[in-house]
């Protein structure tokens, strides 16, 4: 298994994708943006051969590739990659265009707007007969202007293919849209704000499509309030909703996911769940940790498994604990991380300080607590969040 993986060096935690596909016997080959020796020692060790390339040019991208190609030749490998593989949403462009140019199977450039672009998921939402809040990309500051008269205030611009909360603004009233609209670049998608709880719909498919492993998160606030400021909060689900779990299928197949992990939002509104976007990586920063820990396996591990035995695995899919991820910034807090240790005891799984990229919208230290009881979790995640009066 001649595998090809983009951006080794981050997110950090990722990193246990390459272990793990190097315990499994594939030959790991990389391309990404970090000094090669800024990674860890058992990362580089897990790597055939690095290239460091811009990957936002699909020119110096090729470059690297031929560079790779030739170092394969040089060592005696196959001219060949049988996986391009990321795990990260930004990279999703470079490896279709890696896909398409060397013919690997895989996501092709044809495939990027309905995996990306917000416009393109609604169409495929509604097609899907699923309630959505209203909304479309603008074509420019006038379509702005009647569009949110027909929407009504507070509502949400967005960047129609974005990550996260980034450009993201939350607009009350027409005198800040007035202010907005005509600075903002091409390709702003508007939509109705939702006032409604955020659950997502997670997972791991095979190469057939087939569902291994299947997961929900519960959000204390939106990504955005999380940005503005707020203690980041949200837990895995021991337990999918039915519903919940038949829409989130109904999806991985109207979107082809494969071979991939997947990470879909919606609003629980009136007792519906509203899909707002898919990813087609796994959810981001600690996520996949929180995933493991709840079900005491190791989906690194089972990715790696699923890719170099070329078919299903088995992992574990019983949760047995409900798993919060807990942040907290710099501010004055009523229990020391010394007596916090203490009263979580075995509760508390990982403590750590984020990369300062993830600060903003996951606070500056992460707790990891689990518990087999959600009133228990929900008290302790109060007690690390709790604020000195």
């Amino acid at each position: 298994m001649e595998f090809l993986y983009l951006s080794p060096e981050f997110p950090p935690n990722f990193a246990n994708f390459i272990l793990q596909l190097d315990r499994h016997g594939a030959s790991v080959w990389a391309l990404g943006e970090s000094d090669f020796y800024d990674m860890p020692v058992s990362l580089r060790k897990a790597i055939r051969y690095y290239v460091r390339a811009d990957l936002t040019s699909n020119e110096a991208v090729e470059k690297a590739l031929e560079e790779l190609l030739y170092a394969k030749a040089a060592m005696g490998s196959p001219s060949r990659f049988d996986v391009v593989e990321s795990h990260n949403e930004i990279w999703l462009g470079t490896e279709a265009h890696i896909n398409r140019i060397l013919n690997i199977p895989g996501i092709r450039p044809g495939d990027l707007d309905r995996l990306k672009k917000k416009s393109a998921m609604k169409r495929q939402f509604t097609a899907c007969g699923l309630a959505t809040a209203r909304g479309e990309r603008l074509k420019d500051a006038a379509h702005g202007f009647e569009l949110a008269k027909e929407i009504g205030f507070p509502l949400i611009l967005k960047p129609d293919e974005g990550v996260g909360a980034s450009r993201i603004h939350k607009v009350t009233d027409p005198a800040q849209l007035e202010k907005l609209l005509p600075g903002l670049e091409k390709g702003y998608f508007m939509e109705a704000f939702v006032n409604a709880p955020i659950v997502s719909y997670d997972g791991l498919v095979d190469g057939d499509g087939g569902l291994l492993f299947e997961n929900s998160l519960t959000y204390g606030d939106g990504v955005l309030d999380y940005v503005h400021g707020k203690d980041t909060f949200f837990y895995v689900e021991r337990r999918i909703p039915k519903p919940l779990m038949a829409i989130g299928r109904q999806l991985v197949k109207a979107f082809d996911i494969r071979r991939k992990f997947f990470h879909f939002e919606f609003f629980f509104a009136d007792g519906t769940y509203m899909p707002i976007e898919i990813n087609c990586r796994p959810p981001g920063g600690a996520i996949l940790d929180m995933m493991n820990y709840s079900v005491d396996d190791d989906l690194y591990a089972a990715y790696a498994r699923m890719i170099t035995a070329n078919g299903r695995v088995t992992v574990a899919t019983n949760k047995k604990y409900y798993c919060a991820y807990v942040g907290r910034r710099n501010r004055g807090y009523a229990f020391t991380h010394g007596q916090l240790q203490q009263r979580l005891g075995d509760a508390l799984v990982e403590f750590g300080e984020n990369p300062e990229i993830f600060q903003a919208a996951m606070s500056r230290y992460r707790y990891i607590i689990r518990s087999p009881n959600r009133e228990r979790l929900l008290k302790m995640a109060g007690d690390i969040q709790r604020v000195d009066t």
